[in-house]
Protein backbone atom coordinates (compact mmCIF):
# COMPACT_ATOMS: atom_id res chain seq x y z
CA UNK A 1 0.00 0.00 0.00
CA UNK A 2 1.35 3.10 -1.12
CA UNK A 3 2.25 6.13 1.65
CA UNK A 4 -0.71 8.63 1.87
CA UNK A 5 -2.86 6.07 -0.19
CA UNK A 6 -6.70 6.54 1.11
CA UNK A 7 -8.55 3.81 2.16
CA UNK A 8 -12.11 5.00 3.27
CA UNK A 9 -13.67 8.22 4.06
CA UNK A 10 -16.62 8.90 6.52
CA UNK A 11 -18.98 11.88 6.78
CA UNK A 12 -19.13 13.82 10.51
CA UNK A 13 -22.07 11.84 11.66
CA UNK A 14 -20.44 8.64 11.87
CA UNK A 15 -16.90 9.15 13.59
CA UNK A 16 -15.19 5.87 13.21
CA UNK A 17 -13.04 4.42 16.18
CA UNK A 18 -10.06 2.74 14.58
CA UNK A 19 -8.24 -0.88 15.76
CA UNK A 20 -5.29 -2.29 13.85
CA UNK A 21 -2.84 -5.16 14.17
CA UNK A 22 -0.35 -4.08 11.40
CA UNK A 23 -2.26 -6.00 8.72
CA UNK A 24 -5.73 -5.79 9.13
CA UNK A 25 -7.61 -2.44 10.07
CA UNK A 26 -11.12 -2.12 11.64
CA UNK A 27 -13.36 0.50 11.49
CA UNK A 28 -16.56 0.72 14.05
CA UNK A 29 -18.61 3.22 12.73
CA UNK A 30 -21.42 4.40 15.17
CA UNK A 31 -24.67 6.06 14.25
CA UNK A 32 -28.13 6.17 15.74
CA UNK A 33 -29.29 2.50 14.23
CA UNK A 34 -25.81 0.99 15.94
CA UNK A 35 -22.60 -0.16 15.18
CA UNK A 36 -20.69 -1.72 12.32
CA UNK A 37 -17.09 -2.63 11.61
CA UNK A 38 -15.29 -2.00 8.14
CA UNK A 39 -12.26 -4.60 7.67
CA UNK A 40 -9.62 -3.53 5.34
CA UNK A 41 -6.16 -5.20 4.49
CA UNK A 42 -4.05 -2.96 5.35
CA UNK A 43 -0.98 -4.69 2.58
CA UNK A 44 -3.26 -4.00 -0.17
CA UNK A 45 -5.38 -1.30 0.66
CA UNK A 46 -8.80 -3.02 0.04
CA UNK A 47 -11.81 -3.41 1.74
CA UNK A 48 -12.27 -6.93 3.00
CA UNK A 49 -16.03 -6.60 4.10
CA UNK A 50 -18.53 -5.13 6.53
CA UNK A 51 -19.29 -6.74 10.12
CA UNK A 52 -22.92 -5.74 10.74
CA UNK A 53 -22.89 -5.70 14.35
CA UNK A 54 -26.50 -3.97 14.06
CA UNK A 55 -28.24 -6.39 11.89
CA UNK A 56 -26.45 -9.71 11.17
CA UNK A 57 -27.81 -12.57 13.40
CA UNK A 58 -23.67 -13.85 13.71
CA UNK A 59 -22.93 -10.38 15.32
CA UNK A 60 -25.94 -8.97 16.77
CA UNK A 61 -24.75 -10.10 20.51
CA UNK A 62 -21.36 -8.79 19.98
CA UNK A 63 -19.47 -7.12 23.48
CA UNK A 64 -16.25 -6.14 21.71
CA UNK A 65 -13.86 -7.16 18.84
CA UNK A 66 -9.71 -7.78 18.61
CA UNK A 67 -7.72 -8.15 15.69
CA UNK A 68 -4.87 -10.67 16.40
CA UNK A 69 -2.39 -11.57 13.62
CA UNK A 70 -1.98 -15.46 12.29
CA UNK A 71 1.11 -17.01 13.04
CA UNK A 72 1.65 -18.23 9.62
CA UNK A 73 1.93 -14.45 8.82
CA UNK A 74 -1.05 -13.65 6.81
CA UNK A 75 -4.14 -12.16 7.62
CA UNK A 76 -6.39 -11.94 11.08
CA UNK A 77 -8.33 -13.41 13.83
CA UNK A 78 -11.38 -11.57 14.87
CA UNK A 79 -11.71 -12.65 18.60
CA UNK A 80 -14.65 -11.48 19.89
CA UNK A 81 -17.12 -11.54 23.05
CA UNK A 82 -20.53 -11.74 22.95
CA UNK A 83 -23.05 -12.52 25.31
CA UNK A 84 -26.75 -13.98 25.13
CA UNK A 85 -29.05 -12.91 28.09
CA UNK A 86 -32.42 -14.81 29.15
CA UNK A 87 -34.91 -12.97 31.13
CA UNK A 88 -35.95 -14.13 34.55
CA UNK A 89 -38.55 -17.01 34.66
CA UNK A 90 -40.58 -17.00 37.84
CA UNK A 91 -38.41 -17.27 40.88
CA UNK A 92 -35.22 -18.02 38.71
CA UNK A 93 -33.55 -15.20 38.15
CA UNK A 94 -32.38 -13.83 34.93
CA UNK A 95 -28.73 -14.98 33.50
CA UNK A 96 -26.73 -14.94 30.67
CA UNK A 97 -23.61 -16.93 28.75
CA UNK A 98 -20.29 -15.14 27.80
CA UNK A 99 -18.76 -16.63 24.87
CA UNK A 100 -15.76 -16.37 23.42
CA UNK A 101 -15.12 -16.54 19.53
CA UNK A 102 -12.46 -16.47 16.84
CA UNK A 103 -13.37 -16.19 13.09
CA UNK A 104 -10.94 -15.94 9.98
CA UNK A 105 -11.24 -12.00 9.18
CA UNK A 106 -10.78 -13.00 5.48
CA UNK A 107 -12.94 -15.86 4.90
CA UNK A 108 -15.30 -15.14 7.55
CA UNK A 109 -15.10 -18.56 8.43
CA UNK A 110 -15.46 -19.45 12.48
CA UNK A 111 -12.51 -21.07 13.77
CA UNK A 112 -13.49 -22.04 17.33
CA UNK A 113 -16.42 -20.99 20.00
CA UNK A 114 -15.95 -21.41 23.71
CA UNK A 115 -18.78 -20.76 26.16
CA UNK A 116 -16.60 -18.97 29.60
CA UNK A 117 -19.51 -18.05 31.91
CA UNK A 118 -22.35 -20.26 31.34
CA UNK A 119 -25.63 -19.34 32.72
CA UNK A 120 -24.30 -16.61 35.05
CA UNK A 121 -26.20 -13.30 36.83
CA UNK A 122 -23.33 -11.71 36.05
CA UNK A 123 -24.42 -11.17 32.49
CA UNK A 124 -28.48 -11.07 32.74
CA UNK A 125 -28.09 -7.64 31.16
CA UNK A 126 -26.34 -8.59 27.62
CA UNK A 127 -23.06 -7.52 28.28
CA UNK A 128 -23.50 -4.90 31.20
CA UNK A 129 -22.63 -4.52 33.76
CA UNK A 130 -19.18 -4.55 32.47
CA UNK A 131 -18.04 -2.06 29.77
CA UNK A 132 -17.23 -3.44 26.31
CA UNK A 133 -13.58 -1.84 26.96
CA UNK A 134 -13.21 -4.53 29.75
CA UNK A 135 -14.19 -7.07 27.71
CA UNK A 136 -11.20 -6.59 25.24
CA UNK A 137 -8.41 -9.12 24.82
CA UNK A 138 -4.99 -8.89 25.08
CA UNK A 139 -2.95 -10.71 23.26
CA UNK A 140 0.65 -12.04 23.82
CA UNK A 141 3.32 -10.89 20.88
CA UNK A 142 3.61 -14.57 20.27
CA UNK A 143 0.28 -14.56 19.21
CA UNK A 144 -0.85 -18.06 20.98
CA UNK A 145 -2.38 -16.75 24.18
CA UNK A 146 -5.00 -14.37 25.00
CA UNK A 147 -5.84 -12.49 28.29
CA UNK A 148 -9.60 -12.28 28.85
CA UNK A 149 -10.70 -9.79 31.69
CA UNK A 150 -14.61 -9.37 31.20
CA UNK A 151 -14.53 -7.32 34.46
CA UNK A 152 -15.40 -10.38 37.16
CA UNK A 153 -13.21 -12.71 36.59
CA UNK A 154 -9.96 -13.27 34.12
CA UNK A 155 -9.20 -16.29 31.59
CA UNK A 156 -6.27 -17.29 29.63
CA UNK A 157 -7.26 -18.02 26.19
CA UNK A 158 -6.02 -20.29 23.72
CA UNK A 159 -6.25 -18.34 20.30
CA UNK A 160 -5.24 -22.24 18.47
CA UNK A 161 -8.24 -24.00 19.72
CA UNK A 162 -9.84 -21.34 22.18
CA UNK A 163 -9.40 -23.43 25.28
CA UNK A 164 -9.79 -21.10 28.59
CA UNK A 165 -8.55 -21.43 31.75
CA UNK A 166 -9.18 -18.76 34.87
CA UNK A 167 -5.92 -16.76 35.86
CA UNK A 168 -5.52 -14.38 39.17
CA UNK A 169 -8.12 -11.64 38.12
CA UNK A 170 -5.38 -8.91 38.13
CA UNK A 171 -3.14 -10.86 35.41
CA UNK A 172 -1.74 -8.47 32.60
CA UNK A 173 -0.11 -8.97 29.32
CA UNK A 174 3.85 -8.43 29.73
CA UNK A 175 4.99 -8.40 26.17
CA UNK A 176 4.34 -12.48 25.12
CA UNK A 177 4.27 -13.03 29.06
CA UNK A 178 2.37 -12.48 32.22
CA UNK A 179 2.82 -10.88 34.51
CA UNK A 180 0.73 -12.17 38.39
CA UNK A 181 0.95 -8.84 40.69
CA UNK A 182 2.11 -9.88 44.18
CA UNK A 183 1.92 -7.85 47.26
CA UNK A 184 5.15 -6.06 46.64
CA UNK A 185 6.72 -7.45 43.13
CA UNK A 186 4.91 -8.85 39.87
CA UNK A 187 5.82 -12.75 39.12
CA UNK A 188 6.71 -12.89 35.30
CA UNK A 189 5.08 -16.60 34.31
CA UNK A 190 5.20 -18.42 30.90
CA UNK A 191 1.79 -18.35 29.30
CA UNK A 192 1.99 -21.69 28.11
CA UNK A 193 3.98 -24.13 31.21
CA UNK A 194 2.76 -21.38 34.05
CA UNK A 195 5.95 -21.56 34.79
CA UNK A 196 7.74 -18.60 36.82
CA UNK A 197 10.47 -16.81 34.67
CA UNK A 198 11.19 -13.85 37.04
CA UNK A 199 9.62 -10.82 38.56
CA UNK A 200 9.12 -6.86 37.98
CA UNK A 201 9.59 -4.91 40.89
CA UNK A 202 6.71 -2.19 40.34
CA UNK A 203 3.35 -3.80 41.47
CA UNK A 204 1.36 -0.39 40.66
CA UNK A 205 3.16 0.93 37.35
CA UNK A 206 1.34 -2.28 35.77
CA UNK A 207 -2.30 -0.76 35.66
CA UNK A 208 -0.90 1.45 33.10
CA UNK A 209 0.90 -0.87 30.95
CA UNK A 210 -1.83 -1.40 28.31
CA UNK A 211 -2.82 2.51 28.43
CA UNK A 212 -0.99 5.08 26.00
CA UNK A 213 0.06 7.22 27.44
CA UNK A 214 0.76 5.70 30.54
CA UNK A 215 4.22 5.05 32.94
CA UNK A 216 4.86 1.54 31.63
CA UNK A 217 5.25 -0.21 28.10
CA UNK A 218 6.58 -3.44 26.73
CA UNK A 219 8.15 -4.08 23.82
CA UNK A 220 11.15 -6.56 22.48
CA UNK A 221 11.76 -8.05 25.75
CA UNK A 222 11.78 -5.25 27.33
CA UNK A 223 9.76 -3.15 30.02
CA UNK A 224 9.93 0.72 30.67
CA UNK A 225 9.15 2.39 33.04
CA UNK A 226 9.29 6.20 33.21
CA UNK A 227 10.30 7.82 36.87
CA UNK A 228 10.63 4.52 37.68
CA UNK A 229 10.94 4.70 41.63
CA UNK A 230 9.41 8.39 41.65
CA UNK A 231 13.35 9.38 41.66
CA UNK A 232 13.42 10.66 37.62
CA UNK A 233 14.69 7.53 36.38
CA UNK A 234 13.58 6.03 33.00
CA UNK A 235 14.76 2.34 33.62
CA UNK A 236 14.70 -0.74 31.24
CA UNK A 237 14.08 -4.33 32.52
CA UNK A 238 14.76 -7.08 30.66
CA UNK A 239 12.18 -9.71 30.08
CA UNK A 240 10.64 -12.54 31.13
CA UNK A 241 14.04 -12.18 34.08
CA UNK A 242 13.15 -8.78 35.73
CA UNK A 243 16.54 -7.73 35.60
CA UNK A 244 17.45 -4.10 35.12
CA UNK A 245 18.88 -3.57 32.03
CA UNK A 246 19.48 0.16 31.13
CA UNK A 247 18.20 4.03 32.97
CA UNK A 248 18.90 7.34 31.87
CA UNK A 249 17.90 10.85 33.72
CA UNK A 250 14.17 11.89 32.92
CA UNK A 251 13.42 14.72 35.03
CA UNK A 252 10.11 15.89 33.85
CA UNK A 253 8.89 12.62 32.34
CA UNK A 254 5.69 11.16 32.94
CA UNK A 255 5.03 9.11 29.87
CA UNK A 256 6.22 6.25 27.10
CA UNK A 257 4.75 5.67 23.79
CA UNK A 258 6.41 2.80 21.49
CA UNK A 259 6.41 2.09 17.86
CA UNK A 260 6.96 -1.87 17.51
CA UNK A 261 7.85 -1.51 13.91
CA UNK A 262 11.02 0.28 14.63
CA UNK A 263 11.65 -0.57 18.40
CA UNK A 264 11.86 3.13 19.61
CA UNK A 265 10.07 4.38 22.89
CA UNK A 266 9.11 8.49 23.14
CA UNK A 267 9.74 9.66 26.79
CA UNK A 268 7.94 12.96 27.60
CA UNK A 269 5.72 14.80 29.78
CA UNK A 270 2.48 14.07 29.46
CA UNK A 271 1.03 16.87 31.36
CA UNK A 272 -1.09 19.83 30.40
CA UNK A 273 0.18 22.68 27.94
CA UNK A 274 3.58 22.89 25.99
CA UNK A 275 4.72 19.35 26.99
CA UNK A 276 8.31 20.52 25.94
CA UNK A 277 11.55 18.43 25.62
CA UNK A 278 10.99 14.55 24.55
CA UNK A 279 13.08 11.81 23.75
CA UNK A 280 13.46 8.95 21.50
CA UNK A 281 15.14 6.15 22.62
CA UNK A 282 15.97 2.81 21.30
CA UNK A 283 14.18 0.04 23.09
CA UNK A 284 16.62 -2.76 23.67
CA UNK A 285 19.59 -0.69 24.57
CA UNK A 286 18.54 2.61 26.36
CA UNK A 287 20.34 4.45 23.64
CA UNK A 288 18.79 7.99 23.56
CA UNK A 289 18.69 8.73 20.11
CA UNK A 290 17.41 12.37 20.06
CA UNK A 291 15.90 14.75 21.64
CA UNK A 292 13.49 17.73 20.74
CA UNK A 293 12.25 20.47 22.28
CA UNK A 294 9.69 23.13 22.90
CA UNK A 295 6.73 21.12 21.10
CA UNK A 296 2.98 22.08 21.68
CA UNK A 297 1.69 18.69 21.86
CA UNK A 298 2.90 15.06 21.09
CA UNK A 299 0.60 13.27 18.85
CA UNK A 300 1.92 9.87 18.65
CA UNK A 301 3.92 7.58 17.25
CA UNK A 302 3.44 4.45 14.79
CA UNK A 303 5.19 2.84 11.83
CA UNK A 304 8.38 4.39 12.33
CA UNK A 305 7.12 7.96 12.30
CA UNK A 306 6.31 10.90 15.15
CA UNK A 307 3.98 13.09 14.73
CA UNK A 308 3.83 16.45 16.72
CA UNK A 309 2.39 19.77 16.34
CA UNK A 310 5.08 22.28 16.52
CA UNK A 311 5.15 26.28 15.69
CA UNK A 312 1.33 25.65 14.88
CA UNK A 313 2.05 22.83 12.10
CA UNK A 314 1.76 19.15 12.25
CA UNK A 315 5.32 17.58 11.70
CA UNK A 316 6.18 14.24 10.70
CA UNK A 317 9.57 12.63 11.90
CA UNK A 318 11.51 9.66 11.25
CA UNK A 319 10.95 7.78 14.75
CA UNK A 320 15.00 6.61 14.79
CA UNK A 321 17.05 9.73 12.85
CA UNK A 322 14.45 12.77 13.73
CA UNK A 323 14.46 13.55 9.88
CA UNK A 324 11.79 15.80 9.31
CA UNK A 325 9.51 13.57 6.49
CA UNK A 326 6.68 16.46 5.95
CA UNK A 327 4.67 18.97 7.44
CA UNK A 328 1.48 20.29 7.43
CA UNK A 329 0.94 24.15 7.72
CA UNK A 330 -2.47 24.18 6.70
CA UNK A 331 -4.32 21.69 9.11
CA UNK A 332 -2.15 21.54 12.10
CA UNK A 333 -4.10 18.80 13.97
CA UNK A 334 -3.09 15.16 15.81
CA UNK A 335 -4.13 12.88 13.62
CA UNK A 336 -5.23 9.54 15.48
CA UNK A 337 -2.30 6.99 14.70
CA UNK A 338 -2.86 3.28 14.34
CA UNK A 339 -0.51 0.50 13.20
CA UNK A 340 -0.84 0.63 9.26
CA UNK A 341 -3.30 3.71 9.04
CA UNK A 342 -3.42 7.59 9.99
CA UNK A 343 -6.94 9.52 10.64
CA UNK A 344 -7.46 12.81 9.96
CA UNK A 345 -10.18 15.31 10.04
CA UNK A 346 -10.99 17.33 7.34
CA UNK A 347 -12.75 20.66 7.49
CA UNK A 348 -15.64 20.47 4.26
CA UNK A 349 -16.47 24.03 4.53
CA UNK A 350 -18.71 23.94 1.46
CA UNK A 351 -20.63 20.56 2.17
CA UNK A 352 -23.69 19.80 4.17
CA UNK A 353 -21.30 18.11 6.56
CA UNK A 354 -18.82 20.19 8.27
CA UNK A 355 -16.18 17.35 9.01
CA UNK A 356 -14.87 14.44 6.90
CA UNK A 357 -12.77 11.25 8.48
CA UNK A 358 -10.19 10.33 6.12
CA UNK A 359 -8.33 7.00 6.91
CA UNK A 360 -4.64 6.84 4.86
CA UNK A 361 -1.87 4.93 4.61
CA UNK A 362 1.19 6.46 6.78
Amino acid sequence: MASGQTLATYSSDAAPQLLSDGRTLAAFVTSASGTDVDLFDLQTGQKIRTLPLRSSGDWTNTCDITLVPKKNGTGSLIVSTSVVARPAEGINPARGTLTVHATDAVTSKSLWSTDVEKNSTHWASSCDPAKVKELKLQATSDLVFGLLSPGYNSYLVNLADGSVRHVKDDTVVVDRWLGLPGDNSVAVEDPASQRRLGSLPSKDALQSLHESPGWVAADRARLIHVNDQGDGQTVGYSLPTGKRSWSFSDAGASAVDLDSTTHTAIIYDSGGGSIGDFVAVDVSSGKVLWKIASTQEYCGIADGRVYVLVNDQLAVLDARTKKQLRYDAKDPECPDLVDGAVMYTDEQPDSTTDYEYRITAP
